[in-house]
């Protein structure tokens, strides 16, 4: 069972703008709108904190915030239970900002203006524009990681034009995943899409070692799935938070041009 101790995280600067927002009723803003983001810690967990790149797994009710009510806690509009990447934008910035070393089995009530939630969206019962307060309780942390496979190189459409040669420049559009056995064609967590085209020369080390590999004599047009071990790619390192150490990754790559310099 955590403590019940509790942490306030910017109260009085909370206090000082509601006394603010009650003196300006008058000019029409409504309080609501002048709340920052705060957090207070309920319930100090006893588990392990949870830590960007770290795959969280959270249970949360939202209410939309008033003036008036006991934690400002108004019509309840939202509840349920997911799991997410902390720290990468897959969820509101409010979770993504406001779980960092929260511990397994806390429970933490945060005050979100819309900006920290959904903005001038709105979703479902929560009106665009809304401050809202979150009760989120931390049931899970577990580390990122990928299936382990060797390295390969898998033409899915051999190209028509020119081949890739060391020193061309290539220019290639691509699809990166993390490498996941029990999903389909093994694509796992996205974690880096680029349609706009990038251009690296080839052979020179500009890219990872497996593109440098994976790459040679693919041909214009062709598109091609490399699957690259973390020794041919980002190794102990990684490149947090998204890609975690000792990585397996999966690309899926079109090449769109290949030239002399």
């Amino acid at each position: 069972m955590g403590s019940s101790m509790r942490k306030r995280v910017g109260s009085g600067v909370l206090a000082l703008v509601l006394a603010a927002g009650l003196a300006g009723c008058d000019s029409g803003v409504p309080p609501s709108a002048l709340v920052f983001f705060t957090v207070d810690d309920i319930v100090i967990g006893t588990g392990g904190p949870a830590l960007a790149g770290d795959l969280v797994t959270i249970r949360w009710v939202a209410w939309l915030w008033e003036e008036d009510p006991t934690d400002h806690k108004g019509q309840r509009v939202d509840s349920g239970e997911r799991e997410f990447l902390l720290g990468v934008g897959e969820t509101l910035r409010a979770f993504d900002q406001g779980l960092g070393n929260m511990r397994v089995g806390g429970l933490r009530r945060m005050q979100v203006p819309p900006e920290y939630a959904l903005g001038g969206e709105g979703r479902g019962n929560i009106p665009p524009n809304s401050t809202l307060v979150i009760d989120v309780e931390l049931l899970k942390v577990r580390p990122l990681v990928t299936d382990s496979a060797p390295f390969q190189i898998i033409d899915l459409k051999v190209g028509d034009g020119a081949a890739a040669a060391n020193g061309f420049v290539l220019t290639v559009v691509y699809v990166g995943h993390l490498y996941d056995e029990s999903q389909p064609d093994n694509k796992g967590r996205q974690f880096e899409v680029n349609n706009a085209g990038f251009s690296f020369s080839l052979g020179l080390g500009r890219v990872i070692r497996g593109w440098d590999e994976g790459l040679l004599d693919m041909r214009e047009n062709g598109e091609r799935r490399l699957i690259i071990p973390p020794e041919l790619a980002y190794g102990e390192a990684g490149r947090p938070p998204r890609i975690p150490a000792n990585a397996t990754l999966l690309f899926d790559i079109t090449l769109v041009s290949a030239r002399v310099p």
